[in-house]
């Protein structure tokens, strides 16, 4: 499964009918100087997609509309419980009864890529788009879910499928940006407040704050077999990459090592970034294996589905953010990613095809807009500059001021204030010593 596109209706602030195509390896995309509908063409990286915006622009409500509505009929009976997602209005005093003639609220409505027996099909091989739509209707101060489905709005869809979780079919997970590991759940005493349903429980980091990952600890050892065993060995290497820690799977006591420079540092003393990084990529591994229970064979690899990740450079310094997004997605590349991101390094990591710019326009309305400038490969400054991010400078504000002024007096014919700009321009505010 992949998400082919999604639109979004009166969903916080998604007021208008919003509509949002994103990239997936089984897209039609545009050859080169081929005119046509086809929306763009395939980017390198051709199953990444990165929203940018503003703080409130909507990203994060973005992605839980999308793994909300990624489970179907599912998220009715599996008791999630985002915040609520009907676009807030305030009442305005009327005399008049309101009147409506539908009977929801907000709506989401998903278009997804099926492969094989996720689709309803006397061929097991076959493809299509299955519609996925949620309609959420608000009675005081809470919110109920409705799955409709109308079958000629696409394929049929084999939804009694997705009431297993212990398969690979409909796979999403999602990561918030409050992600972290459960120390507790190394020892089997873990007390996170989750659904009784697997599937859902995959998509939880996304809508509820601090939900705990599964930490590696808690599974690896149990792994079922020993080429699986070793396959996740080798991919957690492939996403740590060559110049970081390398993991061996071997343990002191209760935890994993990993080791650099002839020393093995156990996970729980590794950086913020590292545990950080390494909290998700395994839980990814952990849910991918747990899927992969229902096949007879393959690699982790082939499974295909959707992940969703919060912030990817959580914690990450610059020059692992640089890379990040490439190292993910080269080592899944039949899973489709939708990051979100404020970092311009992260930004210049991809093409404009695979960006999706978010922005709030009047009465805090998100608009939606493919961005296609070119920013990929630009400096940092550079893109910060760029319409993705709108400033006018990167420098402090006192400096931007002081050259300012320096600007104006040089312009006016002062020698001096023109060699000074020249000078200040590339030093400080502090006091020099």
């Amino acid at each position: 499964m992949y998400i082919d596109s999604i639109e979004l209706e009166n969903i916080r602030t998604f007021e208008k009918k919003t509509r949002i195509e994103f990239v997936h390896p089984d897209k039609a995309f545009r050859e080169n100087g081929e005119e046509s509908s086809k929306s763009v063409p395939r980017p390198v990286l051709d199953n990444v997609n990165l929203l940018f915006g503003d703080n409130a622009a909507g990203k994060t409500t973005l992605l839980e509309a999308i793994a909300i509505a990624a489970l179907g009929p599912t998220a009715t009976d599996s008791r999630i419980s985002p915040r609520p997602l009907v676009r807030f209005k305030p009442e305005k005093p009327s005399t008049k009864p309101k009147v409506s003639l539908r009977k929801w609220d907000a709506r989401i409505q998903e278009n997804l890529v099926l492969h094989g027996e996720e689709r309803l099909s006397k061929e097991p091989n076959s493809d299509g788009i299955g519609v996925s739509e949620l309609r959420v209707q608000k009675r005081g101060e809470l919110e109920s879910f409705s799955f409709h489905e109308e079958r000629e709005q696409g394929a049929p869809v084999n939804w009694e499928s997705a009431y297993q979780s212990d398969n690979d079919l409909f796979f999403i997970v999602a990561y918030g940006s409050t992600r972290r590991v459960d120390p507790k759940a190394v020892h089997g005493e873990s007390m996170r407040k989750r659904s009784d349903f697997g599937r859902a429980n995959r998509i939880e980091s996304v809508i509820l704050e601090g939900y705990p990952l599964t930490p590696l600890q808690s599974w690896f050892s149990s792994t079922r077999k020993v080429r699986r065993h070793d396959e996740i060995i080798t991919l957690v290497n492939q996403l740590l990459g060559k110049d970081n820690f390398s993991f061996s799977g071997m343990k002191r006591g209760d935890d994993f090592l990993y080791s650099k420079g002839g020393l093995d540092i156990p996970s729980k003393s590794l950086s913020d970034g590292y545990r950080a990084f390494l909290g998700w990529t395994t839980d990814l591994l952990f849910h991918l294996d747990f899927a992969s229970h229902g096949r007879k064979n393959g690699e982790l690899t082939d499974i295909r589905g959707v992940v969703l990740v919060d912030e990817i450079d959580l914690h990450l310094h610059p020059k692992w953010q640089m890379s990040v997004i490439a190292t993910v997605a080269k080592t899944f590349p039949k899973l489709q990613f939708i990051f979100t991101s404020h970092s311009p390094l992260i930004a210049g990591s991809v093409e404009w095809m695979n960006i999706v710019h978010l922005r709030l326009g009047k009465q805090h309305r998100t608009v939606v807009e493919q961005f296609e400038e070119s920013i990929h490969g630009l400096d940092a400054d550079q893109i910060l500059v760029s319409s993705l991010f709108g400033l006018e400078s990167t420098r402090a504000q006192p400096k931007q001021k002081q050259l300012h002024d320096l600007t104006i007096r040089a312009r006016r014919g002062d020698d001096e204030a023109a060699k000074q700009l020249i000078s200040e321009m590339a030093k400080g505010l502090e006091a020099k010593k």
